[in-house]
């Protein structure tokens, strides 16, 4: 039960100013390389459990994640070298910080996209995810876990990925919330299919890259 009606906005930031496919049409299991970043020192334990929520919301709409932890104290070689590595849609950053969005503290959450609509990064706004979890039945884990798929959804989605249903709502009121709490906020299939028909096209294009550069080897 939630204890009072809370708007919750999710914001999709512009560094400046729908192909859908069957999901056959991608291979079994594509895999989304996600460094995480936890500046709010937020516990492990609640991490843990965040990052099994957000993966399990992907898994539903047929993608899995593989979280690299990029903390510079607890950072081996062999990760390090990952956190370097360059990013583009299969591999993106999630930032969780400890201050709140300058526009108010029912803003959770920011990706950075460019006016085509491509980005990599994504911020996290931990003091207002745990205002939300007090004004809910949702535990800090899973509220932390559902912030962090709207966020890489942006990512994965480009411009206008905001959507009347689903994990894309822009506000969390009630419903969204009892939603959270059961774990069933997650993303509709129209937005499945748009995620699926980018990363086809970005196989697609990397495929022809290798191509050519094993021709000219």
């Amino acid at each position: 039960m939630v204890n009072r009606s809370f708007r919750a906005r999710l914001v999709c930031c512009l560094l400046t100013t729908g192909l859908p496919v069957a999901a056959s049409a991608l291979p079994a299991g594509p895999e989304i390389t996600i460094n995480i970043y936890n500046d709010a020192r937020v516990s492990e334990g609640i991490l843990s459990q965040a990052e099994h929520e957000a993966a399990r919301i992907f898994q539903n709409a047929g993608l899995d994640i593989a979280w690299i932890a990029c903390q510079p104290s607890k950072t081996s070689p062999i990760t390090a070298a990952a956190c370097r590595s360059p990013l583009g849609l299969t591999h993106l950053a999630l930032r969780i910080v400890p201050w709140s969005s300058h526009l108010g503290d029912s803003i959770f959450g920011s990706a950075f996209l460019s006016k085509d609509g491509d980005g990599v990064y994504c911020d996290v706004f931990y003091p207002s995810v745990e205002t939300l979890h007090r004004d809910s039945d949702a535990s800090s884990s899973r509220v932390l876990g559902h912030v962090m798929a709207h966020e890489i959804g942006h990512l994965l989605l480009g411009t206008n990925a905001h959507s009347a249903l689903g994990i894309m709502r822009p506000h969390w009121q009630g419903e969204e919330l009892r939603r959270i709490g059961m774990g069933t906020l997650l993303f509709t299939p129209q937005q499945v299919r748009h995620i699926q028909a980018r990363l086809v096209s970005i196989s697609a294009t990397l495929a022809v890259s290798d191509e050519r550069m094993n021709n000219e080897q």
